[in-house]
């Protein structure tokens, strides 16, 4: 385990059950699956997702988990944070309003490696036989906390059914300011801030390059991942945020196909009485 990794893991198991009052991830959640979903359900048809067995890497305390499970068959929860996961199935068995969806999740603790993507039983259950592999694997706001993407990449491409999607939302480098967070994440958005959104629209649009709010901001997702005192803070891997040809450089050297990147949306948050507007994308590509 990496230290940055091990530096993560006991930031996220800290605060796994102060994470959902954290307003910035609620926000940042609400965005992130509505993507998820949208770019998953204009991929594919309305029955598959319907049928479709997916991956949610790091999927923290469960909140974008709960939202893309009642559009699917199953989902297969994985995390490096054992806190977050039991924070996760502590509220998936005793709230209410996840009753119906108790039965379609299954959460993994494990940090995922090419030689082992899942460990046993899971690895035989989902990743053995003729049609293993999962139709849909994603990831929202995680890959920033993490130093070797390629490399994460590369393993999650692997756990794919043929024609299976990655679908990764993140922190979007647009180049303005002093850049956009890059990190290492185990779900939704990162410390104590408070989110006041302005987003680019409903769903996930390509720039236009010219958006008021974007361009009028002086901040940007570098300032966001500096704790009390400027510090910056160390459980973030990139805190300039990736730039969308990045990822998807990233993508087709692992094999994936139909490629494609784009902004998604927009919002300010606040750290330390200080307000941060932060851009996010969405990648997506295919297993041929």
């Amino acid at each position: 385990m990496s230290n940055i990794q091990a530096i993560n893991n006991d930031h996220f198991n800290k605060t796994a059950r102060d994470y959902d009052a954290f307003p910035q991830a609620l926000e940042m959640t609400k965005h992130g699956y509505a993507a998820i979903l949208e770019e998953f359900k204009a991929a594919t048809s309305e029955e598959h997702v319907k049928n479709a067995t997916v991956l949610d890497f790091g999927c923290g305390s469960g909140l974008c988990a709960f939202k893309v499970a009642a559009d699917v068959k199953h989902l297969v929860g994985i995390d490096a944070s054992i806190g977050m996961l039991e924070h996760m199935n502590h509220k998936l068995h005793t709230q209410e309003e996840n009753t119906g969806i108790r039965d379609k999740i299954k959460t993994v603790n494990h940090l995922i490696s090419m030689e082992q993507p899942l460990p046993e039983p899971e690895y035989s259950q989902y990743l053995k036989g003729e049609d293993a592999g999962f139709d849909l694997v994603y990831s929202t706001y995680v890959l920033h906390h993490i130093e070797d993407v390629q490399g994460v990449i590369d393993v999650l491409s692997k756990t794919l059914k043929k024609d299976g999607w990655l679908i990764i939302v993140d922190f979007e480098n647009t180049g303005k300011g002093h850049g956009h967070g890059h990190g290492h994440g185990h779900g939704h958005g990162h410390g104590h801030a408070h989110a006041q959104t302005q987003t680019h629209g409903e769903g996930c649009k390509r720039r236009d390059g010219n958006n008021e709010e974007s361009d009028k901001t002086h901040q940007t997702a570098h300032e966001f991942f500096k704790g009390e005192g400027g510090k910056a803070v160390d459980y973030v891997a990139h805190k300039d945020g990736f730039k969308p040809e990045e990822f998807e450089e990233m993508y087709r050297k692992a094999g994936l196909v139909d490629v494609s990147a784009k902004h998604c949306f927009g919002t300010h948050l606040t750290m330390h009485n200080k307000s941060v507007w932060v851009d996010f994308m969405v990648v997506k590509g295919r297993r041929a």
